[in-house]
């Protein structure tokens, strides 16, 4: 089941319906009822899997939070750790493991008939994963105090509007929220309006250039570089118009139920370079990886070797969360890579400097934004990329001389008959990243702001957004992006 389905449409009017109908613990129990049964709508069979994990996770936390034992405390995170990556890495990554291994003895020359499962990928493994192994690590390193009710933690593992594309929340931020649902939280409307926007986005703006994407990357050794580079810009607005869709309208159902869901992005395409980037684009996993994963390494403590290989293993492993391809490692190298060829002081003192005059502070800014645009670009190309052959191909051209020769590109668009469609959707993903720079904004700026208008003028704009998502879907939309992570 889909946000933007009409399927959904039926689920929205049935649980709502019900939902404010009760009060109380029932509230709570229907709530539980409605997340399983949007999860289980895909695959019933993984639900015995979120209740393992449920159960497993419950049990961690309570027996952590009743032991002082340092031997024994280690044993049951262990426990949990363990149990989490290894569900995780055996549907998500055993075939890809094996398959690699195959191909890398085929290179030395031995043929290896390597046995492959082809198994399923529970939709959401990867998001509801590290939210419940961030509450028995949090219990662990006794930031939060375990909850005695079962029902809320199942309440927090499967909580269906972020359950299957995040945001990844934190036990500390949203368990409390959960203890309180059907006593003391009040629905908030502007929920609507964030939901509108994200279908409006995913339908109108990510579906739409979905087929340039395709088209592009389908077969990238077929198309001129600079079509190529336009499709790069158009998979850069897809991506984050789907993924920041679906976080909009996750976000806007938890307001319709009373609860705060975390902002998961903040206008990425203004940033100025890698950290910032990463404070502002899929802000839920990018606060994951540093809390669990970067810090333990030792973060910034050590020397200069120490603290380059604690970036590149966290992104390495970032990308390889994203999917069990080498193209998402090699984009996670690249993402490290950034973050080091970032960090030596000297731009930080440059900024600083540039910074004392207030001409040259814009002009830096403008310039800084648009070359990590592009930076960040290529790295969408090794993500979008169908192989790491393709990866090559794809680079090699973006960042070859064909690339600035546009006229003998335009002169085949004229043949086509497509000039006018593609200078629309030039149009739209050049106005939107103008938009970011010119207006950095997240779910809680758009929400205050919607806040101070009259009731007249937001019901327009919502009717106005679901009214061309209905105009402008395609026959066929594609699923969220982040479904296959």
């Amino acid at each position: 089941m889909v946000f933007t389905t009409p399927q959904f449409v039926v689920f929205f009017a049935l649980f709502f319906g019900v939902y404010f109908a009760l009060a109380g613990r029932p509230r709570k129990w229907w709530l539980l009822a409605g997340s399983y049964a949007f999860y289980g709508s895909w695959n019933a069979a993984f639900l015995l899997l979120i209740l393992g994990s449920t159960l497993l996770d419950f049990w961690v936390g309570g027996a952590l939070g009743r032991t002082e034992d340092a031997v024994r405390r280690k044993r049951l995170v262990t426990i949990s750790v363990v149990a989490n990556l290894g569900a995780l890495g055996f549907f998500k990554y055993f075939d890809f493991f094996v398959e690699s291994a195959a191909a890398g003895l085929a290179a030395l020359g031995v043929e290896a008939d390597l046995p492959t499962l082809r198994i399923l990928l529970p939709v959401g493994i990867s998001f509801y994963t590290f939210q419940t192994m961030s509450y028995t690590l949090d219990i662990y390193r006794r930031q939060i105090e375990p909850t005695e009710s079962l029902l809320d933690f199942a309440l927090y593992v499967a909580f269906f509007p972020q359950l299957v594309a995040g945001p990844i929340e934190r036990a500390s931020h949203l368990l409390p929220q959960i203890a309180r649902v059907g006593r003391g939280l009040t629905a908030d409307p502007t929920g609507l309006v964030l939901i509108a926007i994200g279908c409006f986005k995913k339908v109108v703006i990510a579906d739409n250039v979905a087929p340039l994407v395709e088209a592009t990357y389908s077969d990238p050794s077929g198309v001129y570089a600079p079509a190529l580079w336009l499709g790069t810009y158009a998979f850069a607005v897809q991506i984050y118009c789907d993924f920041s869709g679906y976080s909009d309208i996750a976000i806007g159902l938890g307001r319709l139920l009373g609860l705060d869901i975390m902002t998961n992005f903040r206008s990425p395409y203004a940033a100025v370079g890698p950290s910032d980037f990463w404070r502002r684009w899929h802000i839920s996993l990018s606060t994951w990886l540093r809390d669990y994963l970067y810090i333990p390494l030792g973060g910034n403590r050590g020397g200069w070797f120490f603290v380059r290989r604690n970036l590149l293993l966290t992104m390495l492993l970032g990308g390889l969360w994203h999917g069990a391809a080498w193209n998402f490692v090699l984009w996670g190298a690249y993402q490290g890579l950034l973050l080091i060829a970032f960090r030596p002081a000297f731009f930080a003192r440059a900024a600083e400097r540039l910074a004392a005059h207030p001409i040259s502070r814009v002009a830096s800014i403008v310039v800084r934004r648009l070359v990590f645009f592009h930076l960040v670009c290529i790295g969408w190309a090794l993500f979008r990329a169908g192989s790491l052959a393709d990866c090559g191909v794809i680079v090699g051209k973006l960042l070859s001389a064909e690339a600035l020769q546009v006229g003998a590109w335009l002169e085949q668009v004229e043949a086509s008959g497509e000039g006018a469609w593609l200078a629309l959707m030039a149009g739209v993903m050049g106005g939107l990243v103008l938009l970011q720079n010119l207006w950095p904004t997240d779910t809680k700026r758009v929400t205050a702001a919607l806040t101070r208008l009259p009731f007249g003028v937001v019901f327009s704009i919502v009717a106005i957004l679901l009214y061309a998502c209905m105009i402008f879907a395609p026959e066929q939309p594609p699923p969220f992006i982040y479904f296959q992570f």
